[in-house]
């Protein structure tokens, strides 16, 4: 059995026994309290959470499928472009040699007859209103060269002397179609109130000439045009025609003491300047 070991007490340098201190049990209490709270408080942590990086995979067998299909489609839609394409260009090819050939006449287009038959003149009068009348015209118009022609709008313009600037009256036909050998006559009122849509058509400088020539000799001289709009149809060819037909140094004869009277020279044809151009589809 080891011998024990003899209870020595520390001492100081002069030999005395060092004895601790007392402490008071209040610091004792608080030390203890202390410690007490330290262990009790727990450790603050910070928890990271991670989550494993997440990579772009292609695991869906259908995507491929997708992508083949919108590449067929695609492929698909510049075939059928390229087809139109080609079959535009291929008709254009063909309309359009034949297109100028149907509207190309192989020689000028005649015009047609246009013949003023008669005209008569009533209630004319000239006061300080102005000049007033009333004309009653007819007229042939021949179709003597063409196959068809198909008047869309005739309007006639009556002016006095040969200044178509000094307009007396208008009046218009409706359209009608005229075979080779035919002819169509129309019957046209004219009338003159010196107004037209509110303003003065005929000034009174022209009305005091007309009276001068009224009293002159009893007669009044006149012209007439027309801007006429039609289509030709040939043979193998249609066309657009622009006429213009006028017909200068016409008279009118009032008979003595009366406000009316008539044409001294009837049955006169008018002379027809002709445009054409293709005929136009569009």
């Amino acid at each position: 059995m080891a011998p024990s070991l003899p209870n020595v007490e520390p001492r100081n340098e002069r030999g005395l026994v060092y004895t601790p201190l007392p402490q008071l049990e209040t610091e004792t209490d608080e030390l203890d309290d202390d410690n007490l709270d330290d262990e009790d408080q727990p450790l603050s942590s910070i928890s990271v959470e991670s989550s494993p990086a997440t990579t772009p995979t292609n695991n869906n067998p259908n995507s491929c499928y997708y992508s083949n299909e919108i590449f067929n489609v695609s492929a698909q839609t510049c075939e059928m472009a390229q087809d139109l394409l080609g079959f535009t260009v291929l008709v254009m090819l063909i309309f359009i040699p034949l297109y100028k050939h149907l509207g190309s006449p192989r020689e000028n287009p005649f015009p047609p007859i246009f013949t003023i038959n008669s005209m008569y003149i009533s209630n004319f009068t000239i006061d300080t209103k102005g000049l007033g009348a009333n004309w009653d015209a007819k007229f042939t118009v021949v179709n003597a060269n063409v196959s068809s022609i198909y008047f869309r709008s005739i309007d006639f313009t009556l002016f006095y002397k040969q200044n178509p600037q000094d307009i007396l009256s208008y009046a218009s036909s409706y359209p009608f179609y005229l075979d080779q050998d035919e002819f169509v006559k129309l019957h046209l009122n004219f009338t003159t109130t010196g107004w037209e849509d509110k303003q003065l058509l005929v000034d009174n400088q022209l009305v005091e000439e007309i009276g001068k020539d009224r009293d002159k000799d009893g007669s009044l001289s006149f012209g007439m045009q027309m801007k006429v709009q039609a289509i030709y149809y040939g043979e193998t060819w249609v066309s657009d025609v622009l006429m213009t037909p006028h017909c200068e140094d016409l008279k009118v004869l009032l008979l003595p003491g009366k406000d009316s009277g008539r044409l001294a020279n009837p049955n006169r044809n008018f002379s027809v300047p002709i445009q054409w151009k293709p005929f136009s589809f569009f």
